[in-house]
């Protein structure tokens, strides 16, 4: 009997610690699915859901329509390497260096054999969720470094950061993928190339006149010229490919360039080489369908992040979505992503996972404004609707500000709005929350140290009848906008007012909100800014939304009390929260390593 007992104790704590970390928010016993849809460069004003009436985008619109659309939803950062690490880690990336240095070119990280990455010591929605018995897959773009092993022989990427499977691009897609150069180029008007020919034929005449005179054997005039020819492909491969003049990118030929990056990475090892750009979302797509499929009826749940390589330049299309959009190959991008999310609901709708599966959706930042296809100017660049700015414009409200929705069929409210100040950092605590999962420092207690600047909005999306204290719960909230480790701007939630302040402001264009036309054309947030901190700009976002009024009156209260609360808390935060250097500091770091290249 002592042993039945003991036996029954045993099962009963074991069922409970199994459902403490497997969570109970699901059907059946089993944790929720974790969805979410990442796109990429797509504008607020490009979704149906948000305003748009020319871009047909059904299947986002549903997922609006079925779910909770938050519209004050917010970057971390507006270029692609820093806000995907915040949406990963809930924390803004200059915490741990993965921004901009004031000094270099570089932005986001340029190559996938670049020296830095995600810091191993940073932790991401997946390592938590594969910590709570998930089973965790990324498919489509990564860009967070790939941390490749000598000559490319394993590129792990995202497998070290709790992706248990990676199916996708490991950098940004580029528009040299589709216009890289050619790999034999020998430009004689260049003086280098006219040395190296001159050198080339005095060294064949020498050794072709040393066998003349019987000073040089045959095999020795062979082997020679094995060697010379030899030194002179590699003189000419750095004169063409390394430090090229023409159609540079990155220091690189544009050849180089493509070669390194064009490329798909299945699990580490390469798939695919110069990508075939025509079907890539549909190939995408499919990898998602078959993951879902393989994992909906297991024992464990699954987190997919499928992260999209559209509407990131250069625009590409299957054929039967080609000229079908009002708004060119750019629309035709948009509307081939609003399928891409059609067909993975459609999926998870066959296998019976609608009521099992929170799905989230958003975008890494807001639209590149001043993108055109080369040697045409058509426009293939996003919207942001009437918030001004766009990608690369630190604080600027079209860069920061894009769609998002949550959805969880029969457990989230349908057709709702939120109009509160959301981040893409609060998806972890927001779905650990949703889902019933314990908190971060149960799950992994060596992260119990982090500090998130993400929160749980849960509260907010499931609008229940305490909905008194959930306005309270967000009052006082204050984000930080960057460029690299400088703060440009700060908005403050009150409950009653969204307040931002600038201390740096885009200088764009006259007339427009802008920097000029062109495929590698932006705003740079560190050189392209009016300098505002000797007195901010302060605008009120809830009766001012698009920043078309004058801002407020510094001589006003209203200016005098808000000014100081942000700035207080500036200086608060600059003496408790220090900066490492950035990761993008040196080009040694940023460049091409042809030792790590695959091959």
């Amino acid at each position: 009997m002592l042993v039945v007992l003991v036996l029954a104790w045993w099962w009963t704590v074991g069922v409970s610690a199994v459902k403490a970390v497997g969570g109970g928010g699901g059907h059946g016993g089993r944790a929720p699915n974790i969805l979410v849809f990442l796109a990429d460069d797509l504008g607020i004003g490009d979704l149906g859901c948000y305003g748009n009436n020319t871009i047909n985008t059904p299947h986002i619109d549903r997922l609006a329509s079925e779910g909770v659309r938050l519209t004050h939803h917010l970057a971390a950062a507006t270029v692609c390497t820093p806000s995907r690490a915040s949406l990963l880690t809930a924390r803004y990336p200059a915490r741990y260096g993965m921004v901009k240095d004031a000094k270099l070119p570089f932005p986001v990280l340029a190559f996938m054999t670049s020296g830095p990455g995600l810091p191993q010591d940073e932790v991401t929605i997946a390592e938590v969720l594969q910590a709570a018995n998930y089973t965790t897959a990324i498919v489509g773009k990564w860009h967070l470094g790939m941390n490749c092993s000598f000559l490319g022989r394993h590129c792990p990427g995202p497998l070290n950061h709790g992706f248990q499977s990676f199916y996708g691009i490991p950098v940004s897609l580029d528009q040299i993928f589709k216009t890289s150069g050619p790999f034999w180029t020998f430009p004689l008007e260049e003086d280098r190339f006219q040395g190296l020919a001159v050198a080339w034929v005095v060294v064949v005449c020498s050794l072709l006149l040393g066998h003349h005179r019987r000073t040089l054997g045959a095999t020795s005039v062979l082997l020679l010229l094995l060697f010379t020819h030899f030194l002179m492909f590699l003189a000419w491969f750095s004169f063409a490919h390394i430090y090229a003049k023409e159609n540079c990118r990155w220091h690189i030929s544009s050849w180089l360039a493509s070669y390194s990056n064009s490329l798909l990475i299945r699990d580490g090892r390469v798939a695919e080489r110069l990508l075939e750009l025509d079907g890539l979302s549909q190939r995408l797509v499919e990898e998602s369908r078959r993951f879902i499929a393989v994992h909906a009826h297991g024992d464990q749940p699954f987190f997919l992040l499928h992260a999209f390589g559209h509407v990131h330049t250069p625009m590409f299309s299957a054929m039967h979505r080609k000229g079908r959009s009002r708004h060119g190959r750019y629309g035709d991008n948009v509307e081939e992503l609003d399928e891409g999310v059609g067909a993975i609901m459609e999926t998870l709708s066959d296998l019976g996972l609608d009521n099992n599966t929170i799905v989230y959706f958003a975008s890494d930042h807001g639209a590149h404004l001043e993108a055109v296809e080369p040697g045409t100017m058509e426009r293939i660049g996003g919207h942001n609707g009437r918030f001004k700015g766009g990608k690369r414009q630190g604080g600027s409200e079209g860069g920061v500000r894009v769609g998002g929705i949550y959805r969880w069929a029969g457990r989230l409210p349908a057709g709702v709005t939120v109009d509160a100040p959301t981040s893409v950092m609060d998806l972890m605590p927001t779905v650990l929350s949703l889902a019933g999962l314990p908190p971060l420092p149960q799950l992994l207690p060596h992260a119990a140290h982090k500090e998130m600047d993400g929160v749980d909005i849960s509260p907010l999306l499931i609008q229940d009848e305490k909905e008194g204290e959930v306005k309270k719960q967000m009052e006082k909230r204050i984000f930080l906008h960057h460029c690299g480790q400088s703060i440009h701007a700060m908005r403050l939630h009150t409950g009653e007012h969204v307040y931002k302040l600038y201390l740096y402001k885009t200088r764009w264009h006259s007339g427009s909100t802008q920097c000029g036309w062109g495929a590698k054309m932006y705003c740079r947030c560190i050189a392209d800014v009016h300098n505002l901190t000797h007195e901010p700009h302060l605008y009120d976002l809830t009766h001012d939304p698009y920043e078309d009024l004058p801002p407020i009156n510094p001589q006003t209260e209203e200016y005098q009390g808000v000014t100081k609360e942000l700035l207080g808390y500036l200086e608060g935060w600059r003496a408790r929260v220090q900066y490492p250097p950035s990761l993008l500091s040196t080009t040694d770091n940023v460049v091409w390593r042809f030792w790590l290249q695959p091959y």
